[in-house]
């Protein structure tokens, strides 16, 4: 017999111990599971209201999952949510988890996930909604299945995760350029070309934690440059998101990349990439941007990753997910990832569906 528990998490420690040793037999793990991202994590959670899911049998853990139940959000009028691996707080959040599934075992049931979201529904019971962002079609296809119609299954979203298949260029010859269409191969030969005539092009991995520190400088410089000419305040504004990626990078060691292009002298752009496996995760980026826009700093940061990566081995570089018109021109769909609102027929819902449709 299966049982799972829903309990605070108190003890981080002793929960990521426990969750190495099961991350290390789990099917299909992503990178957003890794113990790096884990504990880096929840460090940055601080005092947020997290909770353990766990699901074992005779003693041998089969599946496990962290969901965060924070306060009533605003209060009295607001919703109480339970989100896995969230903590319900907008800034903190905004770290972004893709991939996001529970932790599982192969040899868990069919059932099992559907299981775990009956045990949250019941040990929530004061809840207003289960969200599940950014989840796998396996996780998705439960969450439908749970509600059969007793709560609403609102979709708030569906993203295409777009990725480069390197193993593929590496067979049909090994020249990443050469694989692109003809139209976008050209404009990509006349930008490289542009940025030639100025100085060589030069890539790099920071590998000393001096290289790291100014890397992550420089991209965080270009980042939020390029994002405040747009009259937006960027990703690094947010000092919760620049605390856990610091965290992350002490945590993840070599498994995380600050890949830097240069002209000559000049930095063009720096990529923010994830290793896990042979799957390279582009992350975030940061793009000198100029008036000449022959010069397309993006495109061409990414076109030498990928034949950088490829050459060194890699089989994936993943795009991650949206609709972003790069992700399409550089690479091919691959899953979906969805987010989903479980919703408690309550009074409170109701309430609030009456207000959406007044609004319209």
């Amino acid at each position: 017999m299966t049982d799972i528990r829903v309990r605070r998490l108190n003890d981080t420690a002793e929960f990521l111990t426990r969750w190495t040793a099961h991350y290390q037999r789990a099917e299909n793990p992503s990178f957003y599971q890794s113990p790096a991202w884990m504990s880096a994590w929840l460090e940055s959670a601080g005092r947020a209201a997290l909770y353990s899911v766990e699901a074992s049998r005779e003693g041998r853990i089969l599946m496990m999952g962290v969901v965060g139940a924070g306060p009533r959000r605003p209060a009295v009028l607001g919703l109480k949510e339970v989100r896995l691996q969230e903590t319900g707080e907008a800034a903190l959040d905004e770290i972004y988890v893709e991939y996001n599934d529970f932790l599982t075992a192969p040899e868990a049931d069919a059932d099992m996930r559907r299981d775990a979201i009956d045990a949250l529904a019941r040990e929530f019971s004061g809840a207003d909604a289960i969200v599940f962002r950014n989840v796998r079609a396996q996780l998705a296809a439960a969450v439908r299945a749970w509600a059969a119609g007793a709560w609403d299954c609102v979709t708030l979203g569906e993203q295409t995760v777009y990725v480069v298949d390197l193993g593929a260029v590496r067979s049909a010859g090994g020249d990443f350029l050469a694989s692109l269409s003809g139209s976008f191969k050209t404009k990509l030969r006349r930008a490289i070309t542009g940025y030639e005539q100025r100085g060589a092009l030069s890539c790099h991995v920071a590998s000393t934690e001096d290289e790291r520190c100014a890397a992550w400088e420089r991209l965080t410089a270009l980042h939020q440059a390029s994002w405040r000419a747009r009259g937006r305040p960027g990703s690094f504004a947010n000092q919760k998101l620049v605390a856990f990626h610091k965290n992350l990078q002490c945590h993840a060691g070599e498994a995380v990349h600050l890949f830097e292009v240069r002209c000559g002298a000049q930095t063009i752009g720096v990529l923010y990439n994830f290793i896990h496996e042979k799957r390279v995760l582009n992350y975030q980026s940061g793009f000198k941007f100029e008036d000449d826009n022959k010069l397309t700093p993006g495109f061409v940061c990414h076109a030498l990753a990928c034949q950088y990566y490829l050459d060194a081995g890699f089989e994936i570089y993943d795009l991650l997910a949206g609709e972003a018109d790069y992700k399409k021109r550089l690479g091919a769909p691959s899953e979906t990832l969805t987010s989903l609102s479980l919703e408690r027929p309550s009074p409170r819902n109701k309430v609030r569906y009456l207000m959406k449709n007044l609004r319209r």
